[in-house]
Parts: C-alpha cells; structure tokens; sequence
C-alpha cells in the first residue's frame, strides 16, 4: 500500500494529467517503480496486479487496488480526483467523502463537496463524514463539513452522534466540541441511553464537562438505560473524579437517583473508596442510609469488599465507613445480617438437638416437649443474634479505631467516632 500511495501522488502531481491519459499515466509510473530496486514480493504484486488490470483492458473502474476515487481521496490527490469524476466515477460511490474526513484529506474533502458530495450520506455503520473527523479529532476538518450544514444529530448504528466520539477523545480537543455545541449538537442518547455527558463525566474530563453543560446545556440528570445519571458514572469509574463530582453538583445534580441497582452516587464512591467524592456527596445532602434493592446502605459497601462470591471486610481503606458513621450512618446495616443469620442457625439446631433430648432423657409429655422446645429455639437463637450483633459491632469499631480522620471533613471529630 505504501508502494501504491507512491505511484497515485506521483499521477497526482503529472503534468496535463486529463480524463483521456489517466490510465495510462497510472500504468506508466507502475512500470516505472518495477523498473526501481524494491524488495521481490513488493515487485511480485505490482506485476500481478498490473497483468491482471491489462486483462481488463486497464479499465479505470476495475483497477485491482480498489476504487481508485476512494483511493485518491485516501491519499489527498485531489488533481487525481477531477478527471476520475469525469471518466464517470460516482462521487457518493464507495464513500469517498467519509475516506477523505477519515483521513484528513482536507484538499480532496473540499473538492468532493464543492462536486456535490452528499455530507450527511451515512455508511454502512452508520457514519457520516463528520462522525469520522470528530472521532480522530481533526477540528479543521470538523469546521469545513459544518459550513456546509452538516447534521450535527445523525446517529451511527450504536446511536452515537459526531459529539459523542468527539467528547470521548483522549487529547480533550475541547474546540472542537464547541464548535460541535455551536451548531446544534444536542443531549442525544445513544442505545445504552447515554449522553456526551455521561461520557465526559465517566472519564473525567473537567473541561468537556463545563462546556456540555454551559454551552450546550446538557441535562445533569438524564438517567441511561442502567438508570445512572452523569453524577453515577462520575463515581463509577477508576479515578477519583471529584472535580467533575462537584461541578455536576454545583449544576444542581440529585444526589439521591437510584439506579437500576437501586444504588445512588454516594454507594458507588463508599465502594470505590472515594472519600472526598463520598464527602461533597453528603455534603450535598446524600442520603446516608438509603437502601439498594439487596438492602444494602453505603456503609456496607465502604465495610465489605462486595467484589467475588463472598462479600469480606475491607481493611485495607476504612476512612469511608468512618466518615459515613460521623454523618449518621446506622451501623445496624452491617450487624443485624449477620446476627439475623447466627440466631436463624443456632435456633434452628436448638430446635433439631432440643426435642431429641428430651425424648430420651425425660418422660415428658408430647406438648410439654414441643413447648420446651419453642422456649428454647427462641432463647437460644436470641442469644445467638445479641452475640453475634455484638461480635460484629466490635469487629467495626477494632477497625475504624485507628484511622486518621483529620481530613475526613469538618464534621469529623475524634468525639463522635464509635468507641
């Protein structure tokens, strides 16, 4: 491909290049380069190719490299370009105009519309021209086709609009996406729901973010298919992104959505150990003891590692399960499951070993045995739930006891810790 990107700039750059000498400028500079020391499988394929092109009578429109309009706007040859147009090439034919925005070539996109290409024309996945430039971030290229009115909203086949690929570059080409905002693009939802938004907000990227918001005027609290709104995926995601937390709250984000999960923003930051994010949350006016549909609280998360098949503490990062205990969170989420379970199973055998005692040491009545038994099921499995709710209650407070809670926030003091 290198080769041929050689021969077709060569052609490119002929002199009195026309509709009548194309073919025949192309085949003289193939057998031009055979005439030059390249290596035997790069000259192999040029002679086949070139045998198999003369079998077709060197027809322009069955060159064995491909569309050869496709290839000149491939590889920005515009001169190349013209008389192909009038050897009777189609001009929306194989997409050229998309090749040209996918790679760059600005001299060929310019002619190509300035023919009548259609900007809006979408490919097989869906793409137009101005989804491919945006999604390699060529911003120049972006201005050109949103002069011509290119649709800003058109969606691919997954549902993603040119902003979208525009925000999720990693270099933040943030002129870009404001020049994307300054034509029109909207909070579009692709098949998973998701805006630009969500999107800005799951990366991170603080200055894409300000502009949806500002200059595009994105819903802070449009909820995707999975039920979480921008502030979810702001805690969701590796990295601890407080500076995009606070601006979506500054925007007035609800702190309290449930997702479909029935799990809110502040559940996401406790099981991520995100302690700032988790703090201006509850600043915020999060919930701290609201419930997801396993009935778990925030705390439970920040406690447990909830990843594997078995839920186990987590004493590696405790500083959020102490600052959601100063902000009122019930610790009961944590020991009454595990208590509830301990007295279940004692009673349960209390209720198994108790009757079977009594059959064989005593002379008791049937009722009296079956009375005997329910006392004791019920005491016994009570014991069981008020010492296992005390284990567990310890076991928290052993390991919140020795953490450092000078930076947990102002409402955190060495008086209101759990002993």
């Amino acid at each position: 491909m290198q080769e041929l990107s050689k021969i077709l700039m060569a052609v490119n750059f002929s002199q009195d290049l026309n509709k009548e000498n194309i073919a025949d400028k192309i085949k003289a500079k193939i057998e031009a380069k055979l005439e030059e020391n390249l290596d035997e499988q790069t000259k192999e394929d040029l002679e086949k190719y070139l045998e198999r092109w003369e079998k077709d009578n060197f027809d322009l429109k069955k060159f064995p490299y491909g569309d050869l309009l496709k290839l000149a706007a491939e590889f920005n040859c515009e001169k190349l370009a013209k008389p192909l147009l009038a050897n009777g090439f189609d001009i929306n034919d194989g997409f050229p105009l998309h090749c040209a925005a996918r790679k760059k070539s600005q001299e060929v996109l310019v002619f190509l519309i300035q023919e009548g290409a259609k900007v809006n024309l979408q490919g097989k996945d869906g793409k137009t021209p101005l989804h491919y430039a945006a999604e390699n971030g060529y911003t120049q290229i972006v201005k050109i086709l949103l002069a011509v009115k290119a649709d800003v909203n058109i969606q691919d086949e997954s549902g993603l609009t040119a902003l979208h690929y525009a925000v999720c570059r990693w270099d933040e080409e943030i002129e870009m996406v404001k020049s994307l905002l300054k034509a029109g693009a909207t909070n579009v939802q692709n098949k998973y729901g998701k805006t630009p938004l969500h999107y800005a907000a799951q990366l991170g990227y603080v200055q894409m973010v300000e502009a949806l918001l500002k200059e595009g005027g994105a819903d802070v609290n449009l909820q995707d298919k999975d039920g979480k709104t921008p502030l979810h995926h702001a805690t969701d995601r590796e990295g601890e992104h407080i500076q995009v937390t606070e601006i979506l709250l500054q925007k007035e984000a609800k702190v309290d959505v449930q997702d479909k999960d029935g799990k809110t923003p502040l559940h996401y930051a406790a099981e991520n150990e995100y302690t700032q994010i988790a703090e201006a949350l509850l600043k915020g006016g999060a919930g701290v003891d609201v419930q997801d549909k396993d009935g778990r609280t925030p705390l439970y998360y920040a406690v447990y590692y909830t990843h594997g098949e078995y839920p186990r503490l987590n004493y590696q990062h405790p500083k959020v399960a102490k600052l959601l205990l100063n902000y009122g969170a019930d610790p009961s989420c944590i020991h009454k499951p595990k208590a509830i379970t301990a007295g279940i199973t004692v009673g349960i055998l209390a209720a198994i070993v108790a009757p079977l005692a009594l059959v064989y040491a005593t002379a008791l009545p049937a009722l009296a045995i079956i009375g005997i038994t329910v006392a004791s099921t019920l005491i016994v499995g009570g014991i069981a739930y008020g010492v296992a709710y005390k284990v567990s209650e310890h076991s928290l407070s052993s390991k919140l006891s020795g953490v450092s809670c000078s930076n947990i926030g102002e409402q955190t003091t060495a008086a209101n810790l759990p002993q």
